[in-house]
Parts: C-alpha cells; structure tokens; sequence
C-alpha cells in the first residue's frame, strides 16, 4: 500500500500558507477552490489542525482562521536565534576561562540539539558539528535541561523513552535517572561522567527564561584528564554562574 503521509503534511502546509496570505477567516469551500483539494479532504486536515491548535474556528460563521499555537512555533524559533547571539560572548568567555570546550545546547523532542560551541584551549579539541543531536539521559546538557523541566513536561518526555546505554556507565532506567536529576537541581549543575562517550566528562547548567521556563543548556566539555573527579565541583559552579547569566539576559528572574 502506497504512503500518502508526505502528500497529506503538504496539503496541511499549503492550507496553513492559504491562511498566511489573507487576513480574513476561510471556509472549507474556499480553501477547496483556492488549493484544488477536495472539500472532505480539507475538512479532515482542518480538524486535525483544530484538535492541534493551530487552526481555530468562529462559532458564528463556522470558518476557519489560525490558532495561537502559530505564534508558540514562531517563538520558539526567536528564542533559539535570540539564545545563540545572546550567549555567544558568554560562550567565549566560558571557554577562555577554563581553557575547556564549551556548547550551547536545546531541547529539541526526546534530544538535545547543540546550536553554538566554542573550542578551548586544550590541543586536544571535542570536535561537534553544529546541529548534532545527544541524548537526554547521558549528556550532561540533556540531564540538565530534564532537572529544571516542570513536572509535566518532563512526564511527557519520559513517556516510552528509551534509555540506549552507551557506555558501561550510562543511566539505563528512569528510576535512577530521578533522583540523579533531583540531585541537579539541587546543585544548580549537571555531571556526566563518561556516560556518553568513554574518556570524557562534562557538566552542564539550564539556560532559564521567563517564568523559569527552560531555554536551552550551556556545557563544559573535556577528557577525562583534564576535568578530574576531584574538579568537578569548581567546573559545576563556573557552568552554573555561566548558565545564570545568560538565563538573566533571557529574562529569568533568579
């Protein structure tokens, strides 16, 4: 059987665009004149839309304009641009001081997606592409970001997620994983130690906004060698004090 899943998101995409093009609402006979698309076809994307939020409807006339859940796509997307050029200098400054590699990174579904990184000083440099994707559970970016979630979004993340052990050291279940991420939000910090990659460590703290909402993580990475066990505590607090910088210039109140 043939997937006509692509064929239907474009559909919904150019129903979306019908809307951007006009400022008026539009019925389903409209958007099926203007698009060539069938009336029961639009219908049933028009729901799907509506049960997202995206697409709301007058109780008067019955037509269709868009939802406000539009606006929370176009804000998140500012967000992420705004977070990079806000962070940068800080990202600079972090990597300068430690002379370690430092990432920016966000929550992006059940990953973490790193958008800006700073090489230190160290030879041995941690190479990442920008848009490289971690996991939650194993990186200190995704644990950090998972400590200060509220309690809801962070049910919903861990919902069917799956715990890929990666090295003999990595959290492999939630019910050690929570009391891990309540002890994070207690120091203010995140440690990952080996847990990702074997030979090195790396602590992270969350980038907050307004009404504490969880922007995104800034990282220390580096080999083993050089981030002792015994460093970890000075590393944590240097990302923590980085973290609620740039979390200040986002909006956060502390």
């Amino acid at each position: 059987m043939i997937n006509n899943a692509p064929k239907t998101v474009e559909k919904a995409l150019n129903i979306l665009e019908a809307f951007l093009n006009t400022d008026c609402p539009l019925g389903i006979s409209e958007l099926s004149h203007k698009l060539k698309i069938n009336k029961s076809t639009i219908y049933r994307i028009l729901q799907t839309l509506y049960n997202k939020g995206y697409i709301t409807q007058d109780n008067t006339t019955n037509k269709y304009f868009l939802g406000y859940k539009i606006l929370s796509l176009s804000g998140a997307i500012l967000n992420q641009n705004r977070l990079r050029e806000v962070a940068r200098l800080d990202l600079e400054e972090l990597a300068n001081e430690t002379s370690q590699t430092v990432r920016l990174a966000i929550l992006d579904g059940k990953e973490v997606i790193y958008i800006n990184h700073v090489e230190g000083k160290d030879p041995i440099r941690l190479h990442l592409q920008m848009g490289s994707r971690g996991p939650l559970h194993c990186t200190a970016a995704g644990k950090s970001i998972l400590a200060f979630l509220n309690k809801n979004e962070l049910n919903n993340i861990l919902i069917k997620y799956k715990f890929k052990r990666l090295t003999p050291k990595t959290i492999t279940d939630v019910r050690r994983l929570i009391p891990h991420l309540e002890l994070i939000k207690k120091n203010g910090y995140s440690f990952c130690n080996e847990e990702f990659t074997k030979g090195v460590r790396a602590v992270g703290a969350p980038i907050l906004g307004i009404d504490k909402k969880v922007l995104g993580s800034i990282v220390i990475v580096a080999p083993t060698f050089r981030m002792r066990i015994k460093e970890v505590s000075r590393f944590g607090y240097k990302v923590k004090r980085y973290g609620i910088r740039i979390s200040k210039k986002m909006g956060y109140v502390v």
